[in-house]
């Protein structure tokens, strides 16, 4: 392989990283912003920008199968969809990030062992 080529790999490695990262923070609010009653101007403007960046963040979601081994953004991408498409989401329902969130610790752990060697 060539040193081009591993570069490029690495760059995907830390893109794909950093909107797994962004995911675990987002993915949480969106779906406590979903579950206010009456939400403000604010928290409405907050869900739609989340949503915006799931909408217009077009990716394969075999790519983390491939670079990581790891079915993690297939899992973003439903629990996303699950967030987005319920009206209102019910109170410690959890059903729709655990799956992701599970993984997701995963990941880390594995990340930081590779970091720490």
């Amino acid at each position: 392989m060539r040193t081009q080529q591993i570069n490029q790999i690495n760059e995907a490695l830390l893109i794909l990283r950093h909107f797994i990262d962004l995911s675990a923070r987002l993915l949480p609010f969106l779906a406590e912003l979903k579950q206010k009653r009456k939400p403000t101007e604010r928290e409405l403007h907050d869900i739609e920008r989340i949503s915006e960046v799931y909408r217009n963040y077009s990716f394969d979601p075999k790519t983390s199968e491939t670079l990581l081994d790891s079915n993690i953004l297939e899992l973003i991408q439903r629990s996303f969809t699950n967030i987005s498409n319920t009206r209102r989401i019910k109170r410690n329902s959890p059903e729709e990030l655990g799956t992701f969130w599970d993984e997701y610790q995963r990941l880390t752990q594995q990340w930081n062992y590779v970091n720490a060697n």
